[in-house]
């Protein structure tokens, strides 16, 4: 059955405005994650980052350029890197549960900066799972005491940063 040549159009046109609506969600998704007043980090099965926000950013004082597509252990003071690479490994392994929950109960959780100094961090995780794929998510919040200053200043913002930069 051949449609007449305005039908056509019509559906072309309604393709195009369902196209500008995902993008506009893509747009707005993005925005909403680089507001987060903590730092996101995602992670693929392998431990690897693949999206990072601006506060991951200032958090941790590295450009996401050189955050992106290296291990998460990139995070962590080298004391604790071969361990968290054991447990995230037993994490993959071992767990489908997919609710939030709190890292490292009990224990101190330090973050290392770029310029090697560490920090108290309250890490919350979550795994999702995608068609094909499964990407663990960690919400991460420097948890100086308040009025505690840091050993060194916090990283400045890094200007220019538009949205989420994810390896492909």
């Amino acid at each position: 059955m051949v449609q007449p040549l305005s039908r056509l159009i019509e559906l072309d046109e309604q393709e195009t405005v369902r196209q500008q609506e995902r993008v506009a969600f893509l747009n707005l998704t993005s925005a909403v994650l680089e507001m987060l007043p903590d730092g996101l980090v995602v992670v693929d099965a392998h431990g690897i980052m693949q999206l990072v926000n601006q506060r991951t950013e200032e958090i941790f004082g590295y450009h996401r350029s050189e955050l992106l597509g290296q291990a998460i252990e990139k995070l962590l003071p080298p004391e604790a890197r071969e361990r968290h690479a054991q447990n995230r490994h037993d994490y993959n392994r071992y767990t489908i549960d997919t609710r939030m929950r709190g890292m490292g109960l009990g224990s101190q959780l330090r973050g290392r900066r770029s310029d090697g100094t560490t920090f108290p961090a309250d890490i919350t995780l979550a795994r999702m799972i995608v068609p094909g794929a499964i990407f663990n998510l960690a919400l991460i919040r420097n948890v100086l005491p308040s009025g505690a200053r840091p050993a060194t200043s916090p990283p400045a913002p890094i200007e220019g940063r538009n949205g989420l930069e994810p390896v492909i």
